[in-house]
C-alpha cells in the first residue's frame, strides 16, 4: 500500500503537484439521488451490473471507475508518473447547477466534506478544491468560505457556463467578491458545452467543444470586466485555457475597432490574458511552448485531468520531452503550484 512519504521525483528537486485531477466518492450516486429524489434522481443498476443515476427515468450518470475514488490505487499511479502530489477538484457532472440552489449546496457540502478527507488522510499528497452552487451566488461564496477557513481548502472548481449563464452574469458578482477577497483559486472547467447538438459524432462536443466553452467563458470574463474590477483574482484554466491563448490578437483587435467591446473594459484584451493561470494539458508540444512563450513558465501549472482518457498520462513525460530549461520544468512541474496554492514544499 502507498505511504504517505513522497515519491522519487523525476524531474524537480522539491515537488511535483499536478493541479487537474478529479475526484469522485464511490457513494456519490447515492448520494445524488437520496438529496435530488424529490427532482427526477434515482439510483439503480443498469443491465450489466452497473450502478447508474436517472435522471426523470433516463441514464444520467454511470458510477465512475474506480480510478476516479480509489485513493490507494491513484497514489499508485502518481508514484509511476513521478507526481508527488495532486490537486484534487469534483468531476463537473457533479456540480448539478440545475438543482434548487438548496440541494445543489446539500449535496457539495457532503461532496467537500469527501474531498476534505482525502486531502487530511494523505496531507503531503492531496490538497482540495470545493464544489459550490454557482445557481446561487450568495450560497457559493458562503460555502466556499465554508470550506477553505474551516476545511483548509486552497478553492474551488465552477464550470464554464451556469446552465448556459455566463460567467460575466452580474449576479455572480458576490462569488468573485468573495473569492479575490480569500485569495482562492477558481478552476474554471468546461461542462455542458455550447454547440454541442452539433458535436454529437466523433466526440467533437469533447476535442472542440470543452476548449470552445472555455473560451467563451473566459472572453466573457474579460469583455463583461471582471477581471477590471477584481484584478486579483486567481483563475486557472483548464486544457491549457482552450483556444483563448491563441486567438488573443483577435480579441485585441476587436477592442480597437469595436465599441461594443470597450464599454466595459479599459484596456485591451491582451492585458487580462496574462492573468490567467493555464495547465500544460495541450497533447502538443509546439502549443504547450507556444503558449510558454506567450505568458511566460510562471503562467503555466502541471496537469493530466487524471483519470479521464483525454487527459496526459504522462504528464512530467510531456513537460520534459519540450524545449525547456530545467528551470521552466522546476517552475510548471511544482513551483508555481507551490506558490498559487500556498503549498509549502
Amino acid at each position: 500500500m502507498p505511504s504517505d512519504s513522497s515519491p522519487k521525483t523525476w524531474f524537480n528537486p522539491t515537488m511535483n503537484i499536478d493541479v487537474h485531477a478529479h475526484y469522485v466518492p464511490t457513494d456519490s450516486l447515492e448520494m445524488a439521488a437520496q438529496i435530488g429524489a424529490r427532482h427526477g434522481l434515482e439510483a439503480q443498476n443498469n443491465n450489466r451490473g452497473q450502478a447508474i443515476l436517472l435522471r426523470d427515468g433516463k441514464p444520467f450518470l454511470t458510477q465512475a471507475k474506480a480510478e476516479f475514488s480509489d485513493l490507494d490505487l491513484r497514489l499508485s499511479i502518481m508514484e509511476q508518473q513521478g507526481v508527488d502530489m495532486q490537486v484534487l477538484s469534483p468531476a463537473g457532472s457533479y456540480f448539478f447547477y440545475w438543482l434548487p440552489a438548496a440541494d445543489a449546496l446539500e449535496y457539495a457540502r457532503w461532496l467537500n466534506d469527501r474531498l476534505g478527507d482525502a486531502a487530511a488522510k494523505f496531507p503531503r499528497r492531496f490538497v482540495a478544491l470545493a464544489s459550490v452552487p454557482m445557481q446561487d451566488p450568495a450560497r457559493a461564496a458562503a460555502e466556499l468560505e465554508r470550506v477553505v477557513n474551516r476545511l483548509g481548502f486552497h478553492g474551488a472548481a465552477i464550470a464554464s457556463n451556469i446552465n448556459g449563464r455566463h460567467l460575466d452574469d452580474p449576479a455572480l458578482e458576490p462569488f468573485w467578491q468573495t473569492a479575490q477577497a480569500l485569495d482562492a483559486v477558481i478552476f474554471i472547467h468546461p461542462n455542458q458545452v455550447l454547440g454541442a447538438e452539433r458535436m454529437k459524432d466523433y466526440n467533437l462536443a469533447n476535442l472542440i467543444g470543452n476548449p470552445t466553452d472555455t473560451s467563451v467563458a473566459v472572453a466573457k470574463l474579460i469583455f463583461g470586466g471582471v477581471l477590471e474590477r477584481y484584478p486579483q483574482l486567481k483563475l486557472l484554466l483548464a486544457h491549457a485555457g482552450g483556444f483563448l491563448p491563441y486567438t488573443w490578437g483577435r480579441l485585441d483587435r476587436g477592442y480597437t475597432i469595436q465599441t461594443s467591446a470597450q464599454r466595459k473594459i479599459s484596456k485591451p484584451p491582451s492585458d487580462y490574458v496574462k492573468l490567467l493561470y493555464f495547465d500544460t494539458i495541450t497533447h502538443s508540444r509546439m502549443a504547450l511552448e507556444y503558449l510558454i512563450g506567450n505568458f511566460g513558465a510562471e503562467r503555466v501549472l502541471l496537469g493530466s485531468d487524471y483519470p479521464y482518457d483525454m487527459g496526459d498520462p504522462e504528464p512530467l513525460t510531456s513537460l520534459a520531452n519540450g524545449d525547456l530549461d530545467q528551470a521552466q520544468i522546476r517552475q510548471i512541474g511544482g513551483a508555481n503550484a507551490c506558490k498559487l496554492f500556498h503549498i509549502d514544499s
